[in-house]
């Protein structure tokens, strides 16, 4: 879809260009800027590589030179190292890390890089030994990916001697790079799993993959340890959308309490860096910085790495990433060599034990009570002594256990492929692009059965959400496979609901329950070398979902050329639209297996809507969420949508682990506050009151979808001061006629019709509110309840004193913007606050000097104010004396520049003067002839004439501006009205005088200059 590049990289430097001002551009300097946004080719084995010599495209093995070889080299030297990927979700943090297809990510090339160097170093003296370990933190959870059990509430983080660590983490020995490429694999998949089964999102969690290399000389009895950290973080957009909506759950405001306590950690070290006072870093406050506390501010050599997109609409996402890094560079770590004599380590750990117990027996010995002291002794014992056991066994004992883990995961390794040769299979389809494709159900030959129990050892077990114990039945005969739903469960095959037996087609997309997600993969003879896999990712199941359910508008089969036509906006409007669909399918999912009876509709905000001079309102994506028990409806900005189904993820989570759920309705994240609802907008153009042209019109109200909500009977009718309408007669044909004059106007709206929103409930309501020129308060018409076709008999009058040119555009060009409201039970209903607006003697609503864009508020009874107000009155009084003196001065240079032309022309001409040679022609011989040389004295009158002519609009502004006087000298609003009111006259006034005089001297400078130049001619030789 068609947007702007707006970043652009030279050497370190890093530019990003403001897409609402080009001229406004930021420079951010790094160690290292690499590109990858183009100019690159993808070989035969699917390798990107620069398209040529000039090319500024950097691939996967360049960075890993730079920057992955410089933590294997502080691995070597005994330091911990550590690499964070950090960016928005899509940007390339996991493939930097673990890389897509056929190009190797950091963690791959690191670990093969590293199993080759320990080949080249292996010697009698010098044993290396490789642990490799992975998990990931999910809602402050600790899940270990290469475990095939699943803990509910996650491993314990606990502090040792050491620092923080995952009790009961699977840690790996590894032996070559076969195996560790294989555990990776593995973690992946089982992360591709969790994201299925239990309804979690990876662009919310953080992948951890720890490498613990140890070196043992054995001739110098030390030992050289190291920890390679590769952190794959949490989309960085959830940091910047923590609290962005407010909300009553505290624990929603930080969506992911990880990534916001990683911002403040990094503020605070950063500050620290540059000298700044730090009391307290805030590394215990989530899972993440404690675990990694090392690696962000203490003994590790660590490299950030963010990752930005380059495209205008993620403009804010990118200035945070890039604000992010450009304090994180600031922090330096003290990084040491961790050497260790073995057996010192050993005997450590015997001391620490016989202290815990002495300790216990000093407790239970003076009989205090301690229960929970003496517990957490206990268990540091059973913790040391599990250390002890481990360290003593040996490399070769748990290389043993290794390789039978690895033999037997070999095999079906084996066993797979072989599959995929002979059967067709669903292949899963993620969120995470490094997720997608892990995971393999293969469809036996028979009937195979899909749900959450499996009754034949083919049969295909998915625990996903949406999906019931029988949930869908395949059958595989001749080479044909149709797929059947048990008892109408929600089954999508290429966005299109199926309740009856469907054949299935190679490639098809199958959506099982609400977030199972596959790719339909044929029997071998259908498949071909030309089929793209790889396109069929979740985008475009989200898109084709999004296009058949909702956005309908924008199809997933466009051609590229409408993909380039498509309106910005409008991209990242759909863009946001099918990431939000999944989400919200599986919170109905969840509402629906909990009984909330609650239902979320995805919507666009704004997407036919249009502002008071018609142009298009910005376009968001809302939920409207319906709960059918109450009837009540409710609508949430995306960001509280996403922070709830946070919420909602959890409680379900309760639910399966427990049976239970919370009946506390402050507890419950489904419901919320009711509140008063926009249904629709009409639009009541002005531009006849500018002509004094009554207008009477029945107005749709379109709701957000762009479908009429209601009808809407309004009038504006010009009147007179009286309040009666006035007739045709008082038709004007120029509406600068109506300049400096009383305006008089009423609105009036007497039914309302066909309200869709009461239609469907009858014990509701609705108001309507509208906004008129510059007032800061909305006016809101009585609430009526229960019926859907009424009488409205309101009328609201307006007047403005002196009609300005900027209210007579405002006509011409504007709008009134009927808003129509739905009020709830319980609802309280509006009311306009008259309080904030300036009411004429008749109770009409004062328009003077009402400027749209420079209303500030004024206290009511505030007599600093009304002081401040009095000097600034007292300050015109004497700006209008001085221009009355400028006025006064002017007139008397007039009229004796007058008298002096008068005086030139009664002087008598004097005979015998010559010019050039021969005798000046008499007034008589003048009259006969015509002068080569202009009257000049027809020249001064004219210029003056034309000034005295601009000097009448100068003395009538004068007049006005001694006339007006303020409407009620004991109210605020209308002192301030009043006082605006001087400033903007005396502001005129003063640039038509000063326009006036600068006139007059243009035109005498001018007559002078041709006069001076014709005397020149006239005296110069021939």
């Amino acid at each position: 879809m068609r947007s702007k590049c707006i970043i652009s990289m030279a050497g370190n430097n890093c530019t990003v260009l403001d897409p609402k001002d080009l001229q406004n551009k930021r420079t951010f300097t790094f160690d290292y800027c690499y590109w990858s946004h183009d100019g690159y080719i993808e070989n035969d084995q699917g390798v990107f590589l620069p398209n040529g010599p000039h090319s500024r495209y950097i691939g996967q093995e360049h960075v890993f030179n730079e920057l992955g070889r410089a933590a294997l080299e502080n691995a070597w030297n005994g330091y911990n190292a550590t690499i964070f990927s950090y960016g928005q979700t899509g940007s390339g943090k996991s493939y930097l890390m673990t890389g897509y297809e056929g190009n190797k990510g950091l963690v791959p090339m690191i670990c093969e890089e590293l199993f080759q160097e320990i080949k080249h170093r292996q010697s009698k003296d010098g044993q290396f030994y490789v642990y490799f370990s992975m998990f990931e933190i999910y809602n402050e959870q600790v899940q270990d990916l290469l475990s095939k059990v699943r803990k509910p509430n996650g491993l314990r983080v606990r502090e040792g001697r050491c620092g923080f660590y995952v009790e009961c983490l699977k840690s790996v020995p590894c032996s070559n790079f076969k195996q560790l490429e294989a555990l990776l694999d593995q973690g992946i998949r089982n992360r591709s799993v969790a994201t299925t089964n239990w309804n979690t999102t990876s662009s919310r969690s953080h992948m951890v993959i720890n490498i613990h290399f140890q070196q043992v000389f054995a001739n110098q009895f030390m030992t050289k340890h190291s920890e390679i950290n590769l952190v794959d973080l949490a989309g960085s957009e959830r940091q910047r959308s923590a609290g962005a909506a407010p909300d009553r759950f505290n624990e929603a405001r930080a969506i992911n309490l990880s990534l916001t306590t990683l911002g403040n950690v990094i503020s605070s070290l950063s500050d620290k860096a540059v000298g700044k006072r730090v009391q307290y870093i805030p590394y215990r406050n989530s899972i993440l910085t404690r675990l990694l506390s090392n690696s962000l501010g203490g003994n590790s050599k660590t490299i950030m790495v963010t990752m930005i997109s380059p495209a205008d609409i993620y403009y804010d996402e990118t200035m945070s990433t890039l604000r992010f890094a450009e304090r994180a560079k600031n922090i330096q770590n003290r990084a040491v060599i961790n050497e260790s004599l073995t057996e010192q380590l050993l005997m450590d750990l015997k001391e620490n034990n016989t202290g815990l117990r002495a300790r216990i027996a000093d407790l239970e010995k003076a009989g205090d009570v301690h229960i929970d002291e003496q517990e957490v002794l206990k268990k540091l014992i059973v913790d040391n002594e599990r250390q002890l056991k481990d360290m003593q066994k040996s490399w070769q004992q748990k290389l043993e256990e290794a390789r039978r883990e690895w033999e037997q995961q070999y095999s079906s390794i084996i066993k797979e492929e072989k599959m995929m040769a002979e059967l067709p299979y669903f292949l899963n389809v993620n969120e995470d692009p490094q997720l997608s494709g892990a995971v393999k159900h293969f469809i036996h030959h028979g009937i195979t059965t899909i749900g959450r129990t499996a009754g034949l050892q083919q049969d295909i077990v998915l625990k996903g959400l949406g999906i019931l114990d029988k949930h869908a039945v395949l059958t595989s005969h001749d080479h044909k496979v149709v797929l059947e739903s048990i008892n109408k469960a929600r089954i999508l095959i290429n966005g299109v609901p199926v309740l009856t037996k469907h054949q299935l087609q190679h490639l098809d997309r199958v959506i099982i329950g609400s977030c199972s997600f596959y790719l339909y993969v044929g029997f071998p003879h259908e498949r071909n070398d030309r089929d793209k896999i790889h396109k069929y990712n979740y985008e475009f199941f989200a898109s084709e979902l999004a296009s058949i359910e909702g956005f309908g508008k924008v199809n997933v089969g466009m051609g590229e050329e409408l993909k380039e036509n498509l309106d910005p906006d409008l991209a990242r409007i759909f863009h946001d639209f099918i990431a939000i669909m999944p989400m919200v399918a599986q919170a109905n999912q969840i509402s629906e297996e909990l009984n909330k009876g609650v239902i979320f509709e995805p919507e666009v905000k704004n997407l036919t809507s249009t502002d008071a001079k018609g142009e298009g309102l910005e376009k968001e994506i809302i939920v409207k969420v319906i709960n059918k028990l109450t009837n009540q409806v409710e609508i949430w900005p995306r960001d509280k949508f996403t922070d709830r189904k946070l919420l909602i993820e959890g409680i379900y989570q309760h639910f399966l682990e427990n049976g239970t759920i919370s009946n506390m309705v402050e507890q419950d994240p489904f419901w919320d506050s009711v509140e008063i609802l926009h249904l629709g907008s009409a639009h009541v153009w002005l531009e006849t009151l500018a002509y004094c042209i009554a207008y009477e019109d029945q107005v749709e109200a379109i709701n957000y979808r762009g479908k009429e909500e209601a009808i809407i009977q309004i009038r504006l009718l010009p009147c007179s001061p009286s309040g009666n309408p006035l007739g045709e007669e008082s038709v004007i044909v120029d509406p600068d006629d109506l300049l400096g004059k009383r305006m008089d106007f009423q609105m009036q709206i007497s039914l309302c019709l066909g309200v869709k929103w009461i239609q469907g409930n009858s014990s509701r309501g609705v108001q309507i509110g509208f906004m008129m020129y510059g007032l800061p308060a909305m006016f809101y018409t009585p609430a009526v309840w229960n019926n859907a076709n009424f009488e409205m008999d309101y009328t609201m009058c307006f007047m403005i004193q002196h009609v300005t040119a900027d209210f007579l555009s405002y006509l011409k060009t504007h709008a009134v913007v009927l808003e129509l409201w739905g009020l709830q039970e319980v609802c309280q209903e509006m009311e306009t606050e008259f309080a904030h607006v300036a009411l004429a003697g008749n109770d009409s609503v004062l328009l003077d000097l009402c400027y749209r864009n420079q209303w500030t508020s004024v206290p009511q009874d505030s007599e600093k104010c009304r002081s401040k107000l009095s000097e600034q009155l007292k300050m015109l009084e004497e700006e209008i004396e001085n221009l009355k003196d400028a006025n006064r001065s002017l007139k008397s240079e007039n009229i004796k520049m007058q008298r002096e032309l008068e005086r030139l022309r009664n002087l008598p001409s004097s005979p015998g003067l010559v010019t050039n040679g021969g005798p000046m022609k008499s007034a008589n011989d003048r009259s006969d002839q015509k002068s080569p040389f202009p009257s000049w004295d027809a020249e001064f009158a004219k210029a003056l004439k034309t000034f005295y002519f601009s000097m009448i609009g100068v003395r009538a502004r004068l007049i006005h501006l001694k006339e007006v006087r303020p409407l009620d000298e004991e109210r605020i609003l209308c002192l301030r009205y009043f006082a605006n009111e001087r400033n903007q006259l005396i502001e005129e006034l003063g640039a038509e005088l000063e326009s006036c005089v600068g006139k007059l001297k243009n035109d005498i400078a001018k007559i002078i200059k041709r006069k001076k130049k014709l005397q020149i001619d006239a005296v110069s030789p021939p």
